[in-house]
């Protein structure tokens, strides 16, 4: 981690490399996520389920605001990350199961005790 300095100890240069390690294990965790959402769609290929299940969004996204909030991140930069996560994968999951998956139940009637997988 970079620690904090005053303006005229600032080493741009390292200040970028910290960035890049960063950027790396965001990636990985990344990578990780893609996993656990692969496993997501075996389970809802065999059940049926809709890729789509926007009350597991809005609870993920309230629930890394507060996360963000906790960590001094501005929660708007947090929810608007994971909002293009959840939809990037989202894509993912209608590619991999087909558009047949891609609305259902648990889009436009109330969440099944089975839709707890729900969006990933």
């Amino acid at each position: 981690m970079v620690e904090d300095r005053t303006a005229g100890e600032l080493d741009l240069d390292g200040i970028r490399r910290g960035i890049d390690d960063v950027d790396r294990r965001l990636i990985s965790l990344l990578a990780e996520r893609s996993r656990l959402v692969g496993q997501v769609v075996h389970y809802k290929r065999a059940r049926r389920m809709a890729v789509v299940d926007r009350e597991r969004e809005e609870r993920m996204l309230e629930r890394i605001g507060a996360l963000a909030e906790s960590e001094g991140l501005d929660p708007r930069v947090a929810r608007q990350v994971l909002r293009t996560i959840i939809d990037g994968f989202t894509l993912l999951e209608v590619e991999e199961l087909g558009p047949d998956f891609a609305a259902g139940p648990a889009q436009h009637g109330p969440s099944s005790p089975n839709s707890q997988p729900g969006s990933s």
